[in-house]
């Protein structure tokens, strides 16, 4: 048992429970890298370092006033879908996740590459879809199938990193967020989604610690 000491969660749809399992995983995984020979003990302290300094950059990323100004985009919509590859899809996955949970709307996450495979036919005028790019070696690819949803009508909301923002006409709105180390990274990208989500579930009058039908430990045993 590895217990993350994030105090008590009374909300059924965690998140800082998710973030404090994110950092421990990954504590898991730069300790064997270590051990192993993988990494030097001068990256395993950049590492460590650049962790430290998370708390103060997603305390920065919780105050953005973007995020109310696109849930009003979002709160009204019945579909809304998330796009994303490799960790960018899995991020995609857990803000999708958040957004079906608290604000009851139907949410979906691809993987970006396979858009053309068949999903890309749901997209309509003013559809809602939310692009991830943090990664630099796939940055292009993944910007390439924005601008395909983009071409369709969607309404695009981008969230990138300060180290791959640039301007351009493939999105409506744009969150920004710090880089950080490539192992830490997805702990940042995710404070906007579950913001967002937020934002959305009490613009819809949802009760948002407390979802329909949801449960778990810490309410129903």
């Amino acid at each position: 048992v590895l217990y993350i000491k994030a105090g008590p969660e009374i909300a059924v749809a965690t998140t800082k429970a998710y973030l404090a399992q994110l950092a421990l995983l990954g504590l898991i995984a730069l300790n064997m890298a270590y051990t192993n020979g993988k990494m030097s003990k001068e990256e395993a302290n950049k590492v460590l370092d650049d962790l430290k300094e998370l708390p103060k950059k997603i305390e920065n990323l919780i105050g953005n006033p973007l995020y109310k100004k696109i849930a009003d985009t979002l709160y009204t919509h019945n579909d809304i879908f998330f796009i994303g590859r490799n960790v960018d899809y899995a991020l995609s996955m857990e803000g999708s996740l958040k957004l079906k949970e608290i604000s009851y709307i139907h949410s979906e996450a691809y993987a970006a590459g396979e858009l053309k495979h068949g999903t890309i036919s749901l997209i309509d005028e003013d559809t809602p879809v939310i692009g991830i790019v943090t990664e630099e070696k796939i940055e292009e690819k993944t910007i390439s199938n924005i601008k395909e949803v983009k071409a369709r009508g969607a309404n695009v909301i981008l969230i990138t990193t300060d180290a791959l923002d640039k301007e351009g006409d493939y999105y409506d709105n744009k969150i920004v967020i710090p880089t950080t180390n490539k192992f830490l990274q997805p702990t940042l990208t995710i404070v906007p989604l579950q913001i967002i989500s937020y934002e959305v579930a009490k613009l819809r009058g949802c009760d948002i610690d407390k979802p329909k039908n949801l449960a778990k430990s810490v309410t129903v045993e």
